[in-house]
């Protein structure tokens, strides 16, 4: 069954710092990246990312632009990746799933995201659109990498 899904890049443009995530379970336990989450049934993309954004972080972002779009064959799982740079609310603790902290542009932990993460992260804050397929083999490594 096909799962889609939604990535919130949200960069504090004045402070040079993006919302990141630490993850507490699931697939990515351990792991450092964005908000985000399956599409749930007469969602779209954006009501997805606005939805997830909010309930891991506490924000509420105004003016998401899809700027990727990742897939993973093997998983059957599709990401829509969201940046955006106006947002409202206090960021919150949302300790069962994940933990929300800003990070300043200058230093993202890349050593503590996945490798697709580490991939496409860097294009995306260039300023590139990013729309690429990453194929694992069954024990989760990264065999290939194809842009589309």
């Amino acid at each position: 069954m096909r799962k889609e899904a939604s990535l919130s890049i949200i960069e504090d443009v004045e402070n040079h710092k993006f919302l990141m995530i630490r993850h507490h379970r699931g697939i990515n336990k351990g792991c450092v990246n964005f908000p985000g989450g399956k599409k749930e049934d007469g969602e779209t993309m954006e009501d997805c990312v606005r939805r997830e954004t909010f309930e891991e972080t506490g924000l509420v972002i105004e003016n998401p632009k899809q700027v990727g779009y990742v897939e993973f064959p093997r998983f059957d799982f599709y990401v829509h990746i969201f940046k955006s740079t106006v947002y409202s609310g206090e960021v919150k603790e949302n300790e069962d799933e994940v933990n929300a902290f800003w990070q300043d542009a200058d230093s993202i932990p890349y050593a503590e995201m996945r490798e697709a993460d580490r991939d496409f992260l860097p294009d995306i804050i260039a300023g590139k659109y990013v729309k690429r397929r990453y194929v694992y083999d069954e024990n989760f490594k990264l065999l290939e990498v194809i842009d589309l």
